[in-house]
């Protein structure tokens, strides 16, 4: 998880005037004692719930998932959105996305495995099949990787993500 993503969320929250018990319900959570557990830091948010808060609050995924940007570098809307049922793509679509970019910059699953520090490539396949769900972390590195955004990633549509993207520069080795 994300170290600074409980200050972000309690950031917003503050920001936008709202109790966690209104974010909850919002998020569409049965108890504000998840939001009260992901701002003390003790539970980890999963990432449909990371994809809805941005949508809730109106920000980037990128501003949740990296710890590089800072907690007050946004401005929060004034009035949140009504119930942040903004669905994560399925996920077969974050797979995808993740082949597209993968065979555009000519890297294999064992390549980019190994790229990730992970010691097959049995998970690269089952991403790019839809059948797992990546980690914060992974959906970070592999937006570092074929330097895109989180966004690009996790909520571009699926014709626009698969569009060719100009490569100007390998991935950072």
């Amino acid at each position: 998880m994300p170290r600074l993503l409980s200050e972000k969320l309690r950031y917003l929250r503050q920001q936008s005037g709202m109790t966690q018990g209104a974010v909850a319900q919002q998020l569409l959570l049965a108890s504000y004692t998840h939001i009260t557990k992901i701002e003390a830091g003790q539970r980890a948010a999963s990432l449909t719930l990371i994809i809805r808060m941005a949508h809730l609050f109106g920000v980037p995924t990128d501003y949740l998932l990296r710890d590089t940007v800072p907690v007050t570098c946004v401005t929060v809307a004034s009035t949140p959105r009504l119930h942040a049922q903004e669905q994560p793509l399925p996920l077969h679509h974050f797979g995808s996305t993740l082949r597209h970019l993968r065979v555009q910059y000519g890297m294999s699953q064992t390549d980019l495995a190994r790229r990730l520090g992970l010691a097959r490539q049995a998970y690269i396949s089952n991403l790019e099949a839809g059948r797992k769900e990546p980690s914060p972390n992974i959906v970070v590195q592999v937006a570092d990787i074929f330097g895109v955004t989180t966004d690009y990633l996790l909520r571009t549509p699926p014709d626009a993500a698969n569009t060719p993207i100009e490569a100007t520069e390998q991935p950072d080795a």
